[in-house]
């Protein structure tokens, strides 16, 4: 009899299939496109099953580079010195452009005023103006709140928007997307930025202009918008060479008619 029940321990085990797991992870700002293209590929695929959790660009970068990820998710473009880390390690990476992000800039609903240019912004944020009223606004303090430094995001922001320059000491930084837009929602005088698939009705989004255009535009929501809003950015995949047959059932479908369509009803531009 105890012969017999190993026997069929084993029939059991050797008869089970162990199912392919892909796991993503990293950027809050791609983490809602990437979970509607995981809900609608699992709705429709049994293989490979798909976990995908945010933390950040930098979190899911250092997770991909250390093994513990099979994509890692970023709003921003890799750096040299993360490039060679990876190249160390002998990775061989891939990077995909999954979406169109554009960055919206939203103010407590309140606040009596619905345009900024690009210069104003950074003046803000780099403490040069800290009144509303010296923007046209009312005579209230200006708020502001930013993402941390671990967000692709805050690196896009700093680079496109504040041209390199530092943030003041006044600024609140904010470790998630959803809890940023709750804090401005709720602060009279405040201002945030945030990728334009979390923006609510709870927030006012702001038309923006670039340097020395007279014309403001609310953020793009197709292709043909992208040239003339100054905030948009692409949002990448790194993924190793060498899993590109294990990933490729989902990348295929990400990159397919249907994946282009859950991007658009994301609130992304494909």
């Amino acid at each position: 009899m105890r012969w017999a029940g190993v026997g069929l321990m084993v029939v059991v085990i050797v008869g089970c299939k162990r199912r392919t797991l892909v796991t993503i992870k990293g950027s809050d700002t791609v983490l809602p496109v990437s979970q509607a293209l995981v809900e609608a590929y699992l709705a429709r695929h049994k293989e490979p099953l798909l976990n995908v959790t945010g933390g950040g660009s930098g979190v899911g970068l250092a997770a991909l580079l250390h093994g513990d990820t099979d994509i890692a998710m970023s709003s921003r473009p890799l750096k040299l010195s993360e490039w060679l880390q990876f190249e160390q390690r002998r990775y061989h990476l891939i990077e995909d452009t999954v979406a169109w992000d554009v960055l919206a800039i939203c103010v407590h609903p309140s606040l009596n005023l619905d345009r900024l240019t690009r210069a104003q912004i950074a003046a803000i944020y780099t403490g040069q103006v800290r009144n509303w009223k010296e923007l046209g606004g009312p005579d209230l303090p200006i708020l502001p709140y930013s993402r941390e430094s671990s967000s692709g995001t805050f690196e896009f922001f700093r680079e496109h928007v504040l041209l390199g320059k530092d943030f003041a000491e006044g600024v609140r930084f904010i470790p998630a997307t959803g809890m940023l837009m709750q804090s401005v929602s709720q602060t009279p005088g405040a201002i945030g930025y945030l990728g334009i698939a979390y923006v609510g009705p709870q927030v006012k989004v702001l038309r923006v202009a670039r340097d020395g255009d007279t014309v403001y535009y609310l953020p793009a929501r197709n292709r043909a918008e992208l040239d003339r809003y100054p905030l948009a950015r692409p949002l990448y995949y790194y993924y190793e060479r060498s899993q590109v047959e294990k990933l490729q059932p989902f990348l295929e479908f990400v990159h397919s008619p249907e994946g282009r369509a859950v991007v658009a009803q994301v609130g992304y531009v494909p």
